[in-house]
């Protein structure tokens, strides 16, 4: 653990050593062996003074456990830190941290900073080869990722005459995300679509080879792998399986974050209608991906969440949406779309959110002529509000 060692020294100390010089040199001139003795005994406490000062916090370390702690908005958790300490004692310490006010603290007292940054100051005591913890409870206060930008241990002197001030050098691995909050979306009725998949309807093309729903007595022209053999054997008679009737239904939300030269004004509300249409889709028992137009190292140039289903997969997508900021490097909105036509990767239901340009316009045509229903999301009056995209029909409220 590499930290930062800045000591603070009492002004008065260079004084103090001045004078007790005066006065060694003086007993030494009258023979005072009395005042030669506090000289030396004097002399003996500043090199202590100096030998703690130099000393004191070395071995203390914070546990690098790497833990990420979820929470919405308005919601309490306790952010612990591990402490471990193997050199001296310390006491009456004060341990600073430092934090974006993502999160703020509910039972610590803290400040406010520059950049919308908070300072909690704990009192802190450990012992040599003594392992501690450090609680603090914080609430939710807005989306985003929180980390610990700075971290200071100041340790005064024993005996109040200076002070240790330890700023901790390494990335403390403990951060906190918060989840954005839902605003609601009207949703467009969508089309049954004409596609291989696994959600039931009454009557479709396909079917669900996973869902068997009964037998009926074999036509010529059945596949060999749909006889049911057990069924055969018992009625003595070939007889083929009955499978479900089904078809696809899956969501693609696909969000610009780029306004012309800079991140689009209405970022907030693209996510809560986004997060929304996901807790939509996890209630509906709806397979979706997500798509950011955010540069990315991965396999694709940009965030994309692969097709998923259940609340683990939501929560994949909230946390990418949790920690997109204002500063983010983004990539034109029509490179996204033609790598994911080319790519094949849009499935039945296809939702844009966010500008669109004349070559935006371009490859939703072509999109759209591959049977794939094409949504545009909008903001009416403060809520969100999902059509058929180049439509001018509104949702009844």
């Amino acid at each position: 653990m590499n930290w930062k060692r800045d000591i603070v020294e009492d002004p008065y100390i260079s004084l103090t050593l001045v004078l007790l010089v005066i006065v060694g040199a003086a007993s030494f001139y009258v023979h005072s062996y009395v005042g030669l003795g506090i000289f030396l005994l004097m002399i003996l406490y500043f090199r202590v003074h100096q030998w703690y000062l130099m000393k004191i916090g070395e071995g203390i370390s914070i546990g690098r456990t790497t833990k990420r702690i979820r929470l919405h908005c308005d919601e309490e958790q306790k952010w612990e830190f591990q402490l471990q300490n193997k050199g001296m004692s310390i006491w009456g310490a004060t341990l600073k941290i430092t934090f974006k006010d993502i999160v703020i603290p509910t039972m610590h007292p803290y400040s406010s900073g520059v950049e919308d940054k908070i300072e909690v100051s704990i009192p802190f005591s450990i012992r040599k080869n003594e392992e501690g913890s450090i609680s603090i409870p914080v609430m939710g206060k807005r989306r985003g990722l929180c980390k610990i930008t700075n971290m200071q241990l100041e340790i005064p002197h024993l005996f109040g005459s200076g002070k240790v001030l330890l700023d901790l050098l390494d990335n403390v691995p403990s951060t906190i995300i918060v989840f954005p909050s839902d605003s609601p979306v009207k949703m467009a009725e969508q089309k049954l679509t004409w596609k291989q998949g696994d959600v039931p309807i009454q009557h479709s093309l396909f079917h669900d080879v996973f869902h068997q729903i009964g037998t009926r007595d074999y036509i010529q022209g059945d596949r060999f792998q749909d006889v049911h053999w057990k069924a055969t054997a018992r009625t003595g008679s070939l007889q083929t399986k009955i499978y479900a009737p089904a078809t696809q239904k899956e969501w693609m939300i696909a969000i610009n974050l780029s306004d012309r030269y800079a991140i689009t004004n209405q970022l907030e509300e693209i996510i809560q209608y986004a997060s929304y249409m996901m807790r939509l889709a996890v209630e509906q028992n709806i397979t979706f991906s997500l798509v950011l137009n955010v540069r990315s190292q991965g396999g694709t140039p940009y965030y994309y969440l692969p097709p998923g289903i259940g609340r683990v997969h939501r929560q994949r997508g909230m946390e990418m949406l949790s920690t997109l900021s204002t500063d983010e490097f983004t990539i034109p909105f029509h490179i996204v779309l033609k790598h994911l036509y080319l790519r094949q990767l849009v499935p039945s239901v296809f939702i844009t959110a966010g500008a669109l340009g004349a070559r935006e316009e371009v490859l939703l045509t072509k999109i759209e002529k591959q049977k794939i229903q094409v949504y545009k999301l909008n903001s009416e009056q403060k809520q969100g509000v999902v059509t058929l995209w180049n439509r001018s029909l509104k949702v009844p409220s």
